[in-house]
């Protein structure tokens, strides 16, 4: 006789290779946040990366041109900028990556703790996705840019 509080599911009977699907889908979880984090460095780096070689387009190619005290040149040039904030906030996220926070769970309540890394895997995967969009619109406004001021 079963408890009445006991949950039984409903599944279909198993498949030959279901306990490696399940054993599989465990490690992926057991690693979810580690990959995000791994990923998170591997942007952060690639931004650096970035950053460091626009500074020195910026710098070796001089492609916004004296001021002459137009108007024009002042938007050119904070044009030029852009990227450089876009960048800025995509390091941002990738920092709130990063970062840990503290958690106040109930440790003997499997749906707290369940609910309570759900909810860290979303915030954390939606930061790292916010970073990978700013890193490639910042990238497509700098290719632009040089390539707009190398037409000029």
């Amino acid at each position: 006789m079963t408890d009445r509080n006991e949950k039984i599911y409903d599944s279909p009977p198993s498949e030959p290779g279901d306990s490696f699907w399940l054993e599989h889908g465990h490690k992926m979880l057991d690693g979810s946040l580690d990959a995000v984090r791994s990923a998170s460095k591997s942007l952060m780096t690639g931004l650096g990366l970035l950053q460091g070689i626009y500074l020195a387009i910026l710098g070796f190619a001089h492609p916004t041109p004296e001021s002459t005290g137009a108007s024009t040149d002042y938007a050119m040039k904070f044009a030029f900028v852009i990227p450089l904030v876009l960048w800025a906030v995509a390091l941002y996220f990738c920092i709130e990556v990063m970062m840990t926070r503290s958690v106040n769970i109930n440790v003997h309540s499997p749906d707290d703790i369940r609910s309570s890394y759900r909810e860290t895997l979303k915030q954390k995967q939606g930061n790292l996705r916010s970073a990978f969009w700013l890193l490639a619109v910042g990238l497509i406004a700098a290719i632009l840019l040089i390539t707009l001021d190398a037409h000029r």
